[in-house]
Parts: structure tokens; C-alpha cells; sequence
């Protein structure tokens, strides 16, 4: 019997689930004992056991692979099916040979890992700064998560993933390193799975921006995994292949779902909130005008046609609002009305 004979497949399955449980500490003496007396007595389930404990031994070495990364979420998934049936009933069928073939390539690379269906297994929390504040959580793992004014984040860990939902603002992620424990910070209908490094993710206007300070991470769009074309026969449309980004590089994608990498990122640019800065290189004007509102209460209102695609270039201090609207009245064409206490009207002229 080879490799490639379905036959195979269930007893490498068992083999992968009874690695879970005894990976989790679900084992007792007598689990053991029959454990011993059937590996010594049946050569391929032996040998199923050996290539489900080499996989998880070579799990570390290839966590940042990004084939690893897009692929851990499904073994994640096919884990916990796994480990809410498999005491219950025994194997009476043979799944079709795609979804085994899925299911067991997702085994060999986060084999080990086992869902915990109950609600408190998470540790979960919302955390918001206000317009001008800047806030840094440490968290449960020891990864950071640095958050610039007017963001909104939510945090949700499981013994499984560590996931984290940029709802709107900027925030900056130095995420600690556990191979067996994926940091994912979804923005819009984008994922970033990162396993150790450090990483900036800005969510506004349904726009996405990634700079990668260290390490990579693999950007996914779930959006293209709902949408992706469904074959009529039983096999699987391969889904869209992650985009990977290595330190030094970075991610635009538009609010059409437009993606750009940019091979030597900016980086001074990106991480200029972090210093109280904000650093523009030729924005355009509607753009600029957001991000200088994110930190004071003196707010900015645009008025008028093709102004806000006017660019813009310069170094200004976050909240210093009266300062950047002195430099675009000195280099653009408009009109500034200050005549409201908390705010200030810019027209073309």
C-alpha cells in the first residue's frame, strides 16, 4: 500500500488526532498502555504516528513560511471538528480524497492544535484612544500593540490564535513569537498573519496600509476567498495565494481593493506618529487633511471640487493644525476661513 492510496488516509488521520490529544494532556496511564501495545504491534499506524510527530517537531522551522500561514487556519478548523467527534463515533466512511488530501496537509503543518469550543477559552477586550492620545497595550503574550489617536481595536486570544480587528486608526504590532499560536490583525477584508515581528497596519476610508518594520507577515483577501470561482465538479478552486511583505517593504490597497507593494518602503513616513510627526510625501490634500484631524480638536473642513486632490509635501508636529494650514495656504491655491472657534473651513479659490 502507497502513499497515494486513499486507504492510507483515515489511519493517518487517527494517528493525527490521537497526536492532539496527547499533545493537550488528554492522557491517562492506561491511554499510554494501549498507545505502546498497538505501535508495537501495527507498523503503518507506527508509522502514521511518526510522520504526524515529525511534523510538528519541523513546525517552527517553517512558521514564517507563508504557505504555513495560509494554511494553519484550515488545520485549525479541521482540529476542532476532529477533536469534538472523535471519541464519540468511530470512522465508518471514507471522506472524498480532496477533502482528506485538505484536511490532512493542513494536519502536517500545525499538527497538534486542538479548538476549545467553550467561550472562555478567550481572552478578549476593546481598546480605543481619543482624538490626540496615543496608547500602548501589553499583552497577554508579550506581543505590544501600540495605538495611534482615534483608533479602535478589538483583541481576542484562544489557545489556538491570537486575533486582532483593526476597526479604524493606525496601530503599530510587535508581536511576540509562537509558531503554534498565529497574530492575525484583520483590517476590512484583509488578514495579516504574522508569527514573530514587527509590523504597522493603518485602516481608514476603507483603505489598507501595511509598512513591515521586521520580519514578514502574508497578506490574505478574504474578500477573493468568498467570491473565488466554485468549480461544478467536487474538487476545490485553489484559493488566491497570500501576498507576502518582508521588512523594509509595504502594502496599499485602495478602497476598489487594489493592492500595491512598494519594494523600499518609507518607513520614516510611517512610523512618524509613533514621534508625535506626521511626515507627507506628496499626498493628496483630503488625505493629509484626515490624518492632521486624528490629533487635535481644532478640525480641518475641506471645501471644493479637485482641492483635495491637490499634493501636499512636509514635516509637521501631531495636533499642530494651525501650522499645517499656514503651509498649504502659502502653496495652494485656497482660502481659509477661521472664523469658528473649533474649526476651519479651506475653500479653493
Amino acid at each position: 500500500m502507497n502513499a497515494g492510496d486513499p486507504k492510507v488516509w483515515p489511519l493517518d488521520q487517527e494517528a493525527a488526532e490521537l497526536f492532539v490529544r496527547r499533545f493537550q494532556g488528554e492522557w491517562t496511564a492506561q491511554d499510554q498502555a494501549d498507545f505502546d501495545a498497538r505501535r508495537a504491534r501495527d507498523l503503518p499506524f507506527a508509522e502514521a504516528f511518526a510522520r504526524a510527530a515529525s511534523s510538528w517537531a519541523s513546525l517552527d522551522d517553517h512558521s514564517a513560511s507563508a504557505e504555513v500561514m495560509r494554511h494553519r487556519e484550515a488545520a485549525l478548523a479541521f482540529a476542532r471538528r476532529a477533536n469534538a467527534r472523535r471519541w464519540t463515533h468511530s470512522h465508518r466512511s471514507v471522506r472524498k480524497p480532496w477533502r482528506l488530501v485538505g484536511a490532512l496537509a493542513g494536519i502536517g503543518i500545525a499538527i497538534g492544535i486542538a479548538w476549545q469550543l467553550s467561550p472562555y477559552a478567550y481572552v478578549s477586550g476593546q481598546y480605543e484612544t481619543r482624538l490626540g492620545e496615543q496608547r500602548t497595550l501589553d499583552l497577554e503574550d508579550h506581543s505590544r500593540i501600540t495605538l495611534d489617536a482615534m483608533t479602535k481595536v478589538r483583541v481576542r486570544f484562544s489557545k489556538d490564535v491570537r486575533a486582532i480587528s483593526l476597526m479604524h486608526g493606525q496601530a503599530q504590532f510587535n508581536v511576540a513569537h509562537d509558531p503554534a499560536r498565529p497574530f492575525k490583525v484583520i483590517a476590512g477584508d484583509r488578514e495579516i498573519v504574522a508569527v514573530g515581528t514587527i509590523f504597522t497596519v493603518e485602516y481608514a476610508d476603507q483603505q489598507v496600509h501595511v509598512a513591515m518594520l521586521e520580519g514578514k507577515v502574508a497578506v490574505l483577501d478574504e474578500s477573493a476567498q468568498a467570491r473565488g470561482p466554485q468549480a461544478a465538479s467536487s474538487a476545490p478552486s485553489a484559493p488566491p495565494r497570500p501576498i507576502e511583505l518582508a521588512a523594509g517593504e509595504e502594502m496599499h490597497v485602495s478602497a476598489n481593493g487594489k493592492a500595491v507593494v512598494t519594494p523600499n518602503a518609507d518607513l520614516e513616513a510611517a512610523t512618524a506618529w509613533r514621534d508625535g510627526k506626521i511626515i507627507f510625501r506628496s499626498e493628496p490634500l483630503d488625505e493629509a487633511i484626515r490624518r492632521v484631524n486624528r490629533y487635535s480638536r481644532l478640525q480641518i473642513d475641506l471645501q471644493g471640487g479637485t482641492l483635495g486632490s491637490s499634493k501636499i509635501s512636509g514635516v509637521f508636529e501631531a495636533g499642530d493644525t494651525q501650522g499645517f494650514v499656514d503651509a498649504v495656504e502659502r502653496y495652494l491655491p485656497v482660502t481659509v476661513d477661521a472664523t469658528q472657534a473649533d474649526r476651519i473651513q479651506l475653500r479653493a479659490r
